[in-house]
């Protein structure tokens, strides 16, 4: 098991911005994110996961906005490709995401090995 605690992450909405070419670029609030957020796994100690995997990610409420929490998602998986913690966010069996109550982090993922199905 894989064990990272991160800074909040963006939602997917605010992650990208068109380009005049009609390209996509990240914006500089996510490419910060996305620093700070590599310097944490560096800082803890970065390991790496090989095949197919499950994903787990506990999120606490920065506010009391209404909030879409699966929008959080691909942030984190773009972050563990690209810090090769996962080969591919396409090995991905299972992805769960839920609000946290208040903790120690801001969120917290846990990357393992993916297990048989789970019975029904």
């Amino acid at each position: 098991m894989i064990r990272y605690e991160l800074p909040y992450p963006p939602s997917v909405n605010n992650l990208f911005a068109n380009a005049k070419n009609g390209g996509r670029y990240p914006v500089p609030a996510y490419k910060a994110w996305r620093n700070e957020a590599g310097e944490q796994i560096l800082a803890q100690g970065r390991k790496r996961l090989r095949g197919r995997f499950s994903l787990a990610i506990y999120v606490v409420r920065p506010d009391r906005r209404k909030r879409d929490v699966a929008n959080l998602i691909k942030a984190v998986e773009d972050l563990l490709v690209e810090m090769q913690i996962v080969e591919d966010d396409s090995l991905a069996e299972r992805v769960t995401i839920q609000w946290a109550d208040e903790g120690s982090f801001e969120c917290l993922v846990v990357v393992q090995p993916a297990e048989e199905m789970l019975a029904a």
